[in-house]
């Protein structure tokens, strides 16, 4: 009898931007003042922004997804981010979640560019077109309406100083992040 090699289960992988926890928490208490329904809310460890969702990968690609996302960072210098209103997406029609959006400084802006250059599954024309920079702070069950949320909000900018690659699995409660690789970027 031959030996069977069992497979390798695929990796759900996502490149973020991880807020320090005292920020995490502030933007979560920002949810406090809000009357939205049914909702559940982000765990402060996970409260992150997605630059690029890679999305299933075959372990014996991982090596490659990490060079990708190194020759991403590469030269970039860290910045600050500044949490700037919250609000509810999609704009139209149920309510799917509410996020923090943020200011989108140019280093931020090019790191996504260039993860989504490497790593995109499916491109568009225009890289940058429809990523709204953002937290998410809770999310709604399907078909949820009456969530609105448009409003400035004070938190104090953070300073980015490296982007992870997350491993994410997905449970009934809800996903849960392992960090793989840590990229500093260049410093100031």
């Amino acid at each position: 009898m031959g030996s069977a090699r069992t497979p390798q289960p695929d990796l759900r992988l996502f490149v973020a931007v991880y807020p320090p926890e005292r920020v995490a928490r502030a933007l979560l208490a920002e949810l406090d003042a809000l009357s939205i329904p049914e909702h559940r809310i982000t765990p402060v460890e996970q409260v992150h922004m997605t630059l690029q969702f890679i999305g299933d990968t075959r372990a014996k690609d991982l090596e490659r997804v990490r060079e990708s996302v190194e020759r991403s960072v590469s030269g970039i210098h860290s910045f600050m981010l500044t949490p700037m209103r919250l609000l509810t997406l999609p704009e139209r029609g149920p309510a799917r979640l509410i996020a923090a959006s943020t200011d989108a400084p140019a280093p931020l802006l090019e790191i996504h560019r260039r993860l989504a250059h490497r790593l995109a599954r499916e491109t568009r024309n225009n890289a940058s077109d429809r990523f709204l920079p953002h937290f998410t702070l809770c999310r709604f069950p399907r078909g949820t309406v009456g969530a609105p949320a448009d409003r400035e909000i004070a938190c104090e900018p953070f300073r980015v100083d490296a982007v992870p690659l997350v491993k994410s699995v997905l449970r009934p409660g809800g996903a849960a992040h392992t960090e793989i690789a840590r990229f500093p970027l260049a410093d100031d």
